[in-house]
């Protein structure tokens, strides 16, 4: 058989196996499959004959058992048994795939926001090395005002349950047709971004236009309003909430107020008392809610339309895991009705 004739036979196969063959002669029928298409590749071994493949696949699955852990120690991921291989793909798969598209895209909005309102201001100053937003914010923005956000949602959040992704398997094509991540997704949260850059920075801009408000007033609303306008925009699209998730969210526009004023409090560092000058003022705190408000139009309309007009399977499945919930909540109380009758 050629080559050719193989890779035909291959590409007709949902799942090849590979029996009686050497070591190199299965890591060069994934090979073979990586070269011409564009799939992801997964081998699957239990001994030493399976490390080459194990280790030209995409992805490789290591079982430990009598053949030894040569295997599990070349692979990705390791298990003790093949019926493991189900809640790994369709569980455990599916939950990376959506946390890490989301989380991807998201970083890409939540650092483009804060750039781009710094390259607007740096249109307006004519391209001087002037910034109106303190340097000791410029650098606790990715350390302390939105990281820790980013990481409890990448490990905690879930789209679906354990129970309905094993009950619906189909779901797992939602990851095979990109889905969640894709060309037409990022070019509408780089959109996005800018729209709320554009938000951030005018609309203080035009209200503080004719008055004595220095840069480093503006500055600390910008970073205010930035901080806020993320973090709202990573609640809005958060589906499994705890208590963790509420105090890192919460707590890191809390903590970027503290940080703040802390950095306005020293009188060594630019922009000394900036912050006191303007938080007293009402005008401040309507600029504030006016660019929330503005500033999440978009992403409100698009989720809404999105969710209430086009869902796709996974909100039906997540639309059908609310229902069940609420049905087998008030399961209970007509038991409990129906015994009182009795």
């Amino acid at each position: 058989m050629s080559i050719v004739q193989l890779f035909e036979v291959a590409i007709a196969c949902d799942v090849v196996l590979c029996c009686r063959v050497a070591p190199l002669q299965k890591a060069g029928i994934v090979d073979l499959i990586k070269k011409r298409t564009s799939d992801m590749t997964l081998a699957i071994g239990d001994g030493a004959n399976d490390v080459s493949m194990i280790q030209m696949a995409d992805v490789g699955i290591g079982i430990s058992g009598q053949e030894g852990r040569q295997a599990v120690m070349a692979s990705d991921f390791a298990m003790g048994q093949f019926r493991f291989l189900v809640p790994l793909l369709l569980v455990h798969g599916h939950w990376n795939y959506q946390r890490m598209s989301y989380m991807i895209l998201y970083n890409f909005y939540r650092n483009a926001t804060f750039v781009f309102v710094l390259f607007w201001y740096v249109l307006y100053t004519g391209y001087t090395l002037s910034t109106a937003i303190n340097e000791w914010s410029s650098v606790l923005y990715s350390v302390v005002y939105t990281s820790a956000p980013t990481v409890i949602v990448a490990i905690l959040d879930k789209d679906l349950s354990r129970r309905t992704l094993l009950k619906y398997p189909q779901l797992y094509g939602a990851g095979q047709r990109e889905e969640s991540y894709n060309l037409r997704l990022f070019i509408f949260i780089m959109v996005d971004s800018v729209w709320q850059s554009v938000v951030v920075f005018f609309i203080p801009y035009l209200a503080y236009k004719n008055s004595a408000i220095d840069s480093a007033s503006l500055g600390d609303l910008w970073t205010l309003s930035v901080v806020i306008l993320v973090n709202i925009h990573l609640a809005m699209d958060v589906i499994r909430w705890t208590w963790i998730t509420h105090a890192v969210i919460w707590g890191s526009i809390v903590a970027t107020w503290i940080c703040v004023i802390i950095i306005d409090s020293i009188p060594t560092l630019p922009g000394f008392w900036a912050i006191y000058e303007v938080m007293g003022t009402a005008l401040f705190w309507a600029l504030l809610l006016a660019v929330i408000v503005v500033g999440m139009i978009p992403h409100f309309a698009a989720k809404a339309i999105r969710e209430h007009f086009m869902p796709n399977d996974i909100q039906i499945a997540r639309e059908m895991e609310k229902s069940q919930d609420s049905r087998d909540a008030n399961q209970p109380e007509v038991q409990m009705s129906t015994s009182t009758r009795a």
